[in-house]
């Protein structure tokens, strides 16, 4: 499967010849310019390789070290985005809870209301002021489906 992957890519010679010919068409080069962006394209793909090779790396544990700073920055930023709304999400639940929460002397819609402090229902048939509670005079409330 390798060696049917690499007789079917293609060579440097054949990847510059491309280059040239797509730098002709798009910018309008000359094809004296073009033959010479591809002779500067080779000659850089040459000195990369040599600098490689007298590094004793393979371009592929050089870009494998790239990749691997990138992955490891694309996760401290997942993981900061996952901390950041699971705060966001606990905020919003507690500010919900706090918006839900019913006080006596306030006026609101008709429905079924318990007592925060001993679960008694109060039952308000119309648009009403909520009174403390009946039971034990508590004075938070939270509605609940009847």
């Amino acid at each position: 499967m390798h060696k049917a992957e690499e007789a079917l890519a293609p060579t440097i010679d054949e990847m510059v010849h491309n280059a040239q010919q797509l730098a002709h068409e798009i910018y309008n080069l000359t094809q004296e310019e073009a033959e010479s962006l591809g002779v500067t394209l080779k000659r850089d793909m040459q000195k990369a390789n040599q600098v490689l090779n007298q590094q004793s790396k393979e371009l592929g544990d050089w870009l494998s070290f790239d990749l691997a700073l990138v992955e490891d920055r694309f996760i401290e930023m997942i993981a900061l985005a996952a901390d950041k709304s699971w705060l966001d999400f606990r905020a919003f639940e507690n500010e919900d809870h706090q918006a839900s929460l019913y006080h006596s002397g306030e006026v609101c819609n008709a429905g079924s209301f318990s007592c925060t402090h001993c679960d008694a229902i109060l039952r308000l048939s119309s648009t009403a002021q909520i009174p403390p509670c009946a039971t034990c005079a508590g004075e938070e409330f939270y509605r609940v489906s009847s």
